[in-house]
């Protein structure tokens, strides 16, 4: 006959199946957008009604080209009259109408106007090419070489939204005012497939740093 097991066998046995059912649980929903979506309403803030003097798209990231229709919808509806982007001088593959080598920048004002922003109207600005916290740099670089801007509207993905206010915020003068738009819903933005804990880690560390 076996021996029956101790209380403490038993005790650390419940908590092993505990933990396995909760990781279980856990990655059985976070399956679902709509569920990431809620883990994400935290680090989500959106001024839908947000005008402005210019709008900054951020840059980087696979949910770019949401950013920039964004953008262009600003534009259209007469919220914004400048679109700013990253000057990244980064190739991003070659143009065979052109026939040459295109940067990202580029890439992203040609987006742009495919959907009918004319080409006058976007502005770049230029960070240096290795930074720690890029998002603060970004901001920091928008409010030196963009001083006569006194309303700011911040182009981002959802999950970023709180995070890239927070650096807008502290970057800029403080008769500055700082709104933010997100690209899309938060179950519907390519951003929210990222791991959501990365973002809740980055935005305790800008709390900090930026």
């Amino acid at each position: 006959m076996t021996e029956p097991l101790s209380s403490t066998e038993n005790k650390w046995r419940r908590r092993c199946w505990l933990v396995l059912a909760a990781w279980l649980l856990s990655t059985f929903l976070m399956s679902f957008e709509e569920v990431r979506a809620v883990v994400a309403w935290p680090l989500v803030v959106n001024d839908p009604a947000a005008s402005g003097d210019a709008a900054y798209v951020m840059a980087d990231g696979y949910a770019y080209m949401e950013r920039l229709r964004m953008a262009s919808d600003l534009y259209h509806m007469k919220r914004v009259p400048k679109i700013i982007l990253l000057n990244e001088q980064q190739p991003a593959g070659y143009n065979f109408t052109r026939q040459r080598l295109e940067t990202r920048v580029q890439r992203a004002i040609d987006y742009l106007e495919l959907y009918g922003v004319p080409n006058e109207i976007i502005a770049t600005v230029d960070v240096p090419p290795t930074t720690a916290l890029g998002s603060r740099s970004e901001a920091r670089a928008v409010a030196s070489q963009y001083p006569e801007l006194k309303r700011i509207v911040v182009v981002t993905s959802a999950p970023h939204t709180r995070r890239s206010r927070l650096c807008f915020r502290r970057a800029c003068a403080e008769d500055v005012t700082v709104q933010v738009v997100a690209a899309s819903g938060a179950s519907e933005s390519a951003e929210i497939d990222e791991p959501l804990w990365l973002e809740y880690c980055k935005l305790a560390i800008y709390y900090i740093c930026a």
